[in-house]
């Protein structure tokens, strides 16, 4: 199967990233890849109907991750250049940096604890770059708020499908939409989650039994993730592609078979 590909011709594949000349596209992807390889182990070892709290959390986060990685992924297969991976790595980063710290501020909060100190020390790094002083505050936000979750909506609506591959189908996209808006109570502590859990013993039930197949939909998720890694390079090395077409077709029977 193509996760068995995958981790065989592992160092090929990192070795294929290292030396692209999309230097932040290829480490977006590759991070994301391994992010949400490290929550799909953790989601696949839950006792699903008695821990099926955390595991909810665990896939709306998993979600997310895919989210933000397809549109990295899909600007790059639009205009083949590193400049959203850049923004990511730069402009978003300033802008979520800033935020905690802004936060911190506001609300009183230690600026002298080790994760302050931590993120004031990325501050510091980001201005001796000079990528703070190359732009205002108001730059700054405007483009890294192309990461926001409705902007992404926004952009899958415009441009998807993809006109030449289909990689990402749009209702799939739907579905994760759905699934990471009515379930970010249980993220959040909201409660319409206390709802379920506590209050509505026959809704609990029927999100247990409604939801049972999400752990294998995390699995998928982080194929999903090793399809962008495997795309990104076939674009510019064709000795992958025969292979990528094999493993490819068995990943995608694989994903629609587990489509509910």
């Amino acid at each position: 199967m193509f996760k068995e590909y995958f981790l065989n011709n592992n160092e090929t594949i990192l070795t294929e990233l290292k030396n692209s000349e999309y230097k932040n596209t290829a480490k977006a992807l590759l991070s994301f890849y391994e992010k949400s390889l490290s929550i799909d182990n953790v989601i696949t070892s839950i006792d699903y109907e008695k821990d099926f709290y955390p595991c909810l959390i665990l896939v709306r986060s998993q979600i997310e991750h895919f989210i933000v990685s397809s549109y990295i992924w899909i600007q790059f297969r639009l205009n083949e250049n590193d400049k959203t991976a850049s923004i990511y790595y730069g402009e978003y980063l300033i802008q979520e940096i800033i935020k905690r710290l802004n936060y911190a501020k506001q609300n009183n909060i230690s600026l002298t604890s080790k994760y302050s100190i931590a993120f004031q020390k990325i501050l510091e790094t980001l201005t001796d770059k000079q990528i703070i002083k190359q732009k205002h505050i108001q730059e700054i936000n405007f483009d890294a708020n192309q990461f926001d979750i409705k902007r992404i909506n926004k952009f899958y609506e415009k441009n998807l499908p993809l006109k030449f591959d289909n990689i990402i189908k749009s209702d799939r996209i739907k579905e994760f939409l759905e699934f990471y808006n009515y379930f970010s109570s249980f993220v959040h502590g909201g409660p319409s989650a206390d709802a379920f859990i506590q209050e509505h013993e026959k809704e609990r039930k029927k999100i247990i039994e409604n939801t049972s197949y999400i752990q294998e939909w995390s699995s998928n998720l982080v194929g999903f993730q090793r399809l962008f890694i495997f795309y990104f390079i076939i674009m510019k090395n064709e000795k992958f592609e025969n292979d990528f077409k094999d493993e490819f077709e068995k990943f995608m029977k694989k994903t629609v078979a587990n489509k509910r």
